[in-house]
């Protein structure tokens, strides 16, 4: 999907954030947050190839290979995808590619969050989904992992696929989550209308340990048109027996990965042709979006030794704040 306003103007937006004191869609967060976050979401769940980047991209993926589409049993209420990220996307791929074999295709930018991503898929229907720092535009998760100080790729949030995304809104606040859920509408190429949507939780402590829930809807999979990376051997999540995450997914009843009492913990594994390969982390920061501040808090500090010190941290606001190189003019409006 390209990045130009008639692209933009095809995809929509609606946000609800839910507490268990009140549903805020028509109070605290009205109509300016949602048309943000519009802008800032307009290009996810699709292939967002931006043609300003082709140049660049064409040299690092065999995006333009035309991979055939494919059919897949999209089962429902498993895992989806996982999300790695790294600081830059070159060096993300090439990563990828000496561990693998296997080059991802790019999927191109989402320049509202100024990150460029792309995408591998294993066999049947879940994926990897890798995200870094966009050079050409900023962000709020461009910015984060601009100032995170990582080094190589590591997991930064998962997604589960439910048909009861919406549903599941109201049922998460009952176990103290604040749901975001958000509904895309957009259109396919031979200009069909299509619509998926996204549930992100807020209000604990895990960060990207606590899984999204995504449902495509009508949209076409990404995994259709993926080039395959191998059989996913195991997503494991090991998380404080005390968290709610526990109670989530016996709620959900999700599968496809295995969920465990223990210190935070995230590991993928899976073959590829150069063999096994695994990314893991014991700290992941997930999505966090304008707005939801205040229902994340701040990430929780390591000990004085170190331990449980978050992989990543968000810049302080002078470093978000660098204006010696900007063209104001590529700046948009902002009621903030």
């Amino acid at each position: 999907m390209s990045d130009s306003d008639d692209d933009s103007s095809k995809a929509s937006k609606v946000s609800d954030k839910v507490s268990d004191k009140a549903s805020d869609s028509g109070s605290e967060k009205g109509g300016d947050d949602d048309e943000e976050m519009k802008k800032l979401l307009a290009d996810w769940g699709s292939d967002h190839k931006d043609n300003d980047d082709k140049d660049d991209d064409d040299s690092s993926s065999d995006d333009s290979s035309g991979t055939e589409p494919r059919e897949i049993d999209l089962e429902d209420n498993v895992l989806d995808h996982v999300v790695l990220a790294a600081a830059d996307f070159e060096d993300a791929l090439s990563e990828f590619l000496d561990k693998t074999g296997i080059n991802p295709k790019i999927a191109g930018s989402i320049k509202g969050l100024g990150i460029k991503t792309a995408r591998i898929s294993f066999e049947g229907s879940s994926y990897i989904e890798i995200i870094a720092p966009d050079p050409k535009s900023g962000g709020p998760i461009g910015n984060l992992l601009k100032a995170s100080g990582l080094t190589g790729l590591k997991p930064f949030h998962w997604a589960i696929r439910s048909t009861r995304t919406e549903a599941l809104k109201e049922e998460v606040a009952k176990l103290g989550y604040t749901p975001d859920h958000i509904s895309m509408f957009g259109a396919k190429e031979d200009g069909t209308p299509r619509k998926w949507e996204m549930l992100y939780l807020y209000g604990h402590r895990l960060g990207g340990l606590t899984p999204f829930f995504t449902n495509w809807s009508n949209s076409d999979h990404p995994c259709e048109t993926m080039p395959i990376v191998g059989d996913l051997i195991h997503v494991r999540i090991q998380a404080p027996g005390d968290d709610p995450v526990h109670k989530l997914i016996d709620h959900s009843g999700s599968l496809g990965f295995s969920l465990t009492a223990g210190e935070q913990a995230f590991e993928v594994k899976f073959d590829s042709p150069e063999g096994e390969v695994s990314f893991g982390s014991k700290k992941m920061v997930g999505f966090r979006f304008p707005g939801f501040e205040d229902d994340c808090g701040p990430l929780v500090d390591g000990d004085e030794e170190g331990n449980g010190a978050p992989e990543f941290h968000f810049p302080s606001a002078p470093e978000l704040l660098q204006v010696e190189n900007n063209e104001y003019e590529d700046i948009p409006d902002s009621d903030m």
